[in-house]
């Protein structure tokens, strides 16, 4: 008998499934942005002190920011400023991150979204393509390019201040013209 509901089974109608959402992508000139996000790693001695800079130069241009940092495991605490974590323990093997803070920063709706990071990290990867960010800026690798708005190649090059140095001059100086906003 099981074979048999099994059989009709494959005939069955399926249910149809909600299409996913469209999150609307659009650039903001630098000005008009409210709601910032920082994604960041803490991998080494200089991205502390980079990250610390990046986040007092948002907060001084009067913008609200929201940061999120991975970390390998539970530690002190080395920024000046408050953020959301999360570790290497919520991340299953199949690269699926399990933490509310992580699904409560995807489902922000930033009207920028910065990634800080200088090497490749998969768990980033899941973060930046799920993320209701209007605008997704950070490194240039070419197996993202549906994760960003706006990719900075910097090259080789792994320090995280050159990183910063260019989302912010090419964040501040894209002037948009969109008739949307005005």
């Amino acid at each position: 008998m099981a074979i048999l509901e099994n059989f009709i089974s494959v005939f069955k109608p399926k249910k149809k499934q909600a299409p996913a959402r469209e999150i609307a992508r659009y650039t903001l000139n630098y000005e008009d942005t409210r709601d910032i996000g920082v994604l960041f790693s803490h991998s080494n001695d200089e991205n502390p002190k980079a990250i610390n800079y990046f986040v007092k130069l948002l907060q001084k241009d009067k913008k609200s920011v929201k940061a999120l940092a991975y970390f390998e495991e539970k530690h002190s605490n080395p920024y000046d400023f408050r953020f959301d974590f999360f570790t290497a323990k919520d991340i299953d093997s199949k690269g699926v991150i399990h933490s509310l803070q992580v699904e409560e920063f995807i489902q922000k709706e930033f009207d920028c979204l910065y990634c800080v990071n200088v090497t490749d990290f998969p768990p980033f990867h899941y973060i930046m393509k799920r993320s209701h960010a209007k605008f997704r800026v950070g490194k240039f690798y070419p197996e993202m390019l549906d994760s960003f708005e706006l990719m900075i190649d910097i090259g080789d090059n792994k320090n995280a201040v050159d990183l910063i140095l260019q989302m912010l001059h090419f964040t501040k100086t894209l002037i948009i013209h969109n008739p949307q906003y005005k």
